[in-house]
C-alpha cells in the first residue's frame, strides 16, 4: 500500500473522530441563547463523522485489501 493511501485513510479517520467529538460536544452543550434551528448542527456533525468513517472503510475494502494482497493494479 502506498504511503499516500495510508496517510489519506488516517486523515479520514482523524477528521471523523474530530467531527464526532464536535457533534457530541455540541449536543451536550446546551448553553442557551441560540436560535431554535441550531439543534441540527450536532446531528450534521455526527452525520459527517459517520460518512467519513464509512468512506474510509469502503475505500479500504475495495482498494486497500487488494493492494495489501499484492494484486497488481490496473493502469
Amino acid at each position: 500500500m502506498r504511503a499516500s493511501t495510508i496517510v489519506t485513510m488516517i486523515v479520514g479517520v482523524l477528521l471523523a473522530i474530530g467531527a464526532g467529538a464536535l457533534g457530541i460536544y455540541l449536543f451536550l452543550n446546551r448553553s442557551g441563547g441560540k436560535l431554535w434551528f441550531y439543534w441540527i448542527a450536532p446531528l450534521l456533525a455526527i452525520g459527517v463523522a459517520l460518512m467519513l468513517l464509512n468512506l474510509t472503510m469502503q475505500y479500504y475494502m475495495k482498494v486497500g485489501r487488494l493492494e495489501v494482497k499484492g494484486r497488481p493494479r490496473a493502469k
